[in-house]
């Protein structure tokens, strides 16, 4: 036991020993020697902000059409593995602070983030708060000693001297004064005092600090509360009472800087739910947004320097901006949309990391089945459209997939998503939070077992609709049509991904026959573009090109004796194009005749997968021999082997009731 302890006590030593505490110290004059060498250490705080962002890279979007003004669309690393599918929004927010950093008046405005419940307006203010209080340790960060709001030392330097000063420090600009209380020390304390009576500003003792939300400092959270008991005081301050008898009624040392704007200077303050506050609390923040003063009354000025980061859900929103009255507000606030995301991919990475911070995260999760629950969620954003009436395909293309209509009826997908945009697409629909609820249901259900299915999550996300507050009887039959329907549902869809799975998992050496179709089409299909005949490999005689192969193939995805001069000249050019490009051509290249090739395979399949599996207790060494053959398959692909028998089953029982 004892040395167990002493192992125990190696490792508290050595945390202590990586550990890096903010512990230089000096003076003002010593301070302003720091900032001549590095001038970001006096970098305001939308800078400071916007430095954290940028510091971690960026790295290229998967959009593969940008919508206008998002030309520049890139992904900020700094969200990667937190925040999913709303990369145009942080983009807004990287600009907003990059005009911050620029002191522009576009900076000063108060950051609102306005989405439906749980879109991640919450989660990017929590990241924010969090890495900010990381990065203040890797990026120092000084202040004045002893200042309750852990101000800038810069503040130090009077007015008429700034501007050498400036000149000086690289062009670092000094802005905002002293806080009161610090301004009351330097002028009334003698030991910042000659003996001409000059304030020796430069004496003060500045020290590094670091930014922490749990110690009030740099980093604050203002949350509404019921509006006839909060004060006003929890946002600017307080008089102390005790105070006022040893120091009188306007002394600044009477007043307590403890509130959420004060704590948070040099920093951020998230304003949580902001239009559920009292309107007297946001006119508070029209003189920090506009002038960075907050005024208190019967006491100086108090001057902050700070990203105020609101969010508010969209109905409380549009109740706001319809007000007149709210006028003032409206022209000192900067709005960015958070809607829900719209694309299955990141909307999966939303569930992966909900599951993996859980206690569930050994259970076996069965491929597709977060897929589907992305599915549903996907869907109940979206909005009809007269360019792309399928809702499904609609989804597809939003997630960046190929989608066959795609090549025979191009869809513009600019115009697709701007229109979707126009009717709010995103800001309404399913949340992952209720997704993720019935997601855990399953796993709960499921524990015992160790693993689940696709079937399982569909079933939960039925069943959860028992279990939510605020869906209208309209809302809940579209949503359970959305995911139960036999067609153009979550249910049909994959239906028919369980089909193509266990096809594939009967179709031995899959890729090697899918590209000995694919080699074998793309020869004739280039006889016939070139009109030159094909040579037979065994007699040497001149061939027509095989007809009755190339429609077999092309018929599989509903090209028509009329298309197929048409559809066979693309394949030509799409060939030719990638050879160009130097870029590979095989069976996966053209999505389209990846499709065709894998229907003509599958057709051919059908019936030998329908008496393997139509009946399980079928024990013929053959048949047992391609089901276990076929579970292997599966198993491979990363189903456990419980649900690669639940797999069969099921494609058994939609097998059967297809006939």
């Amino acid at each position: 036991m004892a040395s167990d302890n002493k192992d125990f006590q190696s490792i508290i030593n050595e945390n202590r020993a990586k550990k890096s505490a903010a512990s230089w110290q000096g003076t003002c004059l010593e301070y302003m020697e720091l900032v001549k060498a590095d001038p970001t250490i006096a970098m305001s705080a939308p800078s400071r902000l916007y430095n954290m962002i940028i510091g971690k890279g960026t790295s290229p979007t998967t959009e593969k059409v940008l919508a206008p003004g998002y030309e520049d669309l890139v992904r900020y690393n700094f969200f990667d593995e937190q925040i999913f599918g709303v990369d145009e929004s942080i983009h807004d927010i990287v600009k907003f602070l990059h005009a911050g950093a620029r002191r522009t008046e576009t900076g000063k405005r108060i950051l609102m983030l306005v989405g439906p419940v749980s879109s991640g307006k919450s989660s990017i203010s929590s990241l924010l708060k969090k890495r900010l209080e990381e990065y203040s340790t890797n990026a120092p960060l000084y202040a004045i000693d002893g200042c309750p709001m852990s101000e800038d030392p810069l503040h130090l330097v009077p007015r008429h001297d700034r501007g050498k000063w400036e000149e000086i420090l690289s062009g670092v600009k000094i802005e905002g004064d002293l806080c009161p209380i610090c301004r009351h020390r330097l002028l009334n304390n003698p030991e910042f005092k000659d003996d001409k009576g000059n304030v020796l500003w430069e004496k003060v003792k500045v020290k590094q600090v670091t930014l922490s939300e749990r110690a009030r400092r740099g980093i604050g959270t203002f949350q509404p509360s019921d509006p006839k008991n909060q004060d006003i005081s929890e946002l600017i301050g307080h008089v102390d009472f005790s105070k006022i008898t040893e120091y009188g009624e306007t002394d600044p040392r009477a007043y307590s800087l403890d509130g959420e704007l004060e704590i948070s200077n040099r920093g951020l303050i998230e304003y949580i739910e902001i239009l559920k506050c009292d309107i007297k609390f946001h006119y508070v923040l029209i003189t920090v947004a506009q002038e960075q003063l907050i005024k208190v009354p019967g006491f100086p000025q108090i001057y902050t320097d700070l990203v105020i980061l609101s969010h508010t859900n969209q109905t409380e929103f549009d109740k706001f901006k319809s007000n007149k009255e709210n006028e003032a507000l409206h022209d000192r606030m900067y709005p960015i949309y958070v809607p829900y995301n719209l694309r299955v991919d990141d909307e999966v990475k939303i569930y992966k990391k909900m599951i993996n911070s859980s206690q569930f995260s050994h259970i076996d999760i069965a491929p597709y089945s977060l897929e589907v629950a992305a599915m549903f969620a996907v869907l109940t954003r979206l909005t009809e459209s007269s360019l792309c009436p399928d809702l499904i395909k609609k989804m597809r293309y939003y997630n960046g997939e190929a989608v066959m209509e795609q090549e025979k009826d191009p869809v513009d997908l600019k115009a697709l998503r701007q229109e979707g945009k126009k009717k709010g697409e995103g800001m309404f629909g399913i949340s992952p939070r209720f997704v993720v609820n019935a997601i855990n249901v399953a796993l709960s259900e499921k524990e015992k077992e160790g693993s689940i299915m696709p079937l399982d999550v569909i079933r939960s996300l039925r069943n959860n609709f028992g279990h939510h507050i605020g869906f209208s009887e309209e809302e809940a039959e579209r949503y359970l049509r959305l995911l139960m329907a036999d067609k153009g549902s979550v249910n049909g869809e994959y239906r028919e991904v369980a089909k193509k799975e266990v096809n594939r998992a009967f179709l031995f050496a899959y890729e090697d026959q899918a590209q000995s179709l694919f080699d074998n089409y793309i020869k004739n299909t280039t006889s016939y573009c070139l009109k030159k005949k094909l040579t037979d490999p065994v007699t040497g005689e001149p061939l027509e090109a095989d007809e009755k192969l190339m429609r077999s193939i092309e018929e599989m995805i509903g090209v028509s004796e009329n298309a197929k001069r048409e559809f066979r000249q693309g394949i030509f050019v799409f060939k030719s194009d990638a050879m160009d490009q130097g870029k590979p051509f095989d069976f996966k290249s053209y999505q389209p005749l990846n499709e065709a090739i894998e229907k003509k395979l599958m057709s051919d399949l059908k019936n030998v997968v329908s008496l393997t599996i139509a009946d399980p207790n079928k024990k013929d060494p053959k048949t047992m021999k391609r089901r276990d053959d076929a579970i292997e398959s599966l198993k491979s692909k990363g189903y456990s082997e419980r649900n690669a028998e639940r797999l069969l089953q099921f494609v058994g029982e939609v097998l059967r009731k297809e006939e």
